[in-house]
C-alpha cells in the first residue's frame, strides 16, 4: 500500500515535476543559442539617425546571449528533473532571458518574440506549480504552519490531548 498521490488546492491530482516548463524552458534556450551565435558571426548593424549615420557592433552582447542561452538550456533540463531548488534557479534564468531578449529585440526580433513567448510560458506554470505545491504541503512542507508531518492517528500512544 502506497501513499496517494499529492493534491493541488482543488484537490486534483498533481503531475510532480514541471516537465512542461523544463521542456519549453530548454526550447527556449535552444532558440536564443542558436539565434546568438548567428549573431555572432554578422556584420556591424547601421543606425541612422537625424545626425548621421552609426555603426553598432553588438557581437559582445551576442557572445553573452549565447552563454545565457546555454545556462537556460540546463536549467530547462534541471526543472525538468522536479529536484528541490531547480524551479527557483530556472525562474530566474527564464527571467533574465526574456530581459536579455527584450534589450536585443530590434537587432532580432522574430527569435525574440518566440522566446519571450516560451519565457512567459514558463514562467507561468513554474509559478503555478510553485503554488500548487505549497497549496498541497510539497515543497518541504513550506506552505503548511507548524508541523512538517501529520497527526498521529487518534489510538496512538504518542498522540498528546
Amino acid at each position: 500500500m502506497g501513499l496517494p498521490p499529492p493534491v493541488d488546492a482543488t484537490g486534483a491530482p498533481r503531475s510532480g515535476p514541471p516537465l512542461l516548463a523544463g521542456t519549453l524552458l530548454t526550447t527556449s534556450g535552444l532558440v536564443d543559442l542558436l539565434s546568438a551565435w548567428a549573431t555572432t558571426s554578422v556584420d556591424p548593424f547601421v543606425v541612422q539617425t537625424g545626425e548621421g549615420m552609426y555603426l553598432v557592433d553588438i557581437t559582445g552582447w551576442a557572445w553573452l546571449h549565447v552563454a545565457i542561452g546555454a545556462a537556460v538550456m540546463l536549467a530547462g533540463l534541471a526543472a525538468a528533473t522536479g529536484r528541490r531548488g531547480t524551479a527557483s534557479v530556472a525562474l530566474g534564468c527564464a527571467a533574465l532571458s526574456a530581459a536579455v531578449d527584450l534589450l536585443l529585440f530590434p537587432y532580432a526580433p522574430v527569435p525574440a518574440l518566440l522566446v519571450l513567448g516560451l519565457d512567459a510560458a514558463v514562467l507561468r506554470l513554474l509559478l503555478r506549480h510553485r503554488r500548487t505545491g505549497r497549496a498541497a504541503g510539497g515543497f518541504s512542507g513550506a506552505g503548511r504552519p507548524g508541523r512538517s508531518s501529520p497527526d498521529p492517528p487518534p489510538w496512538s500512544p504518542t498522540r498528546s490531548d
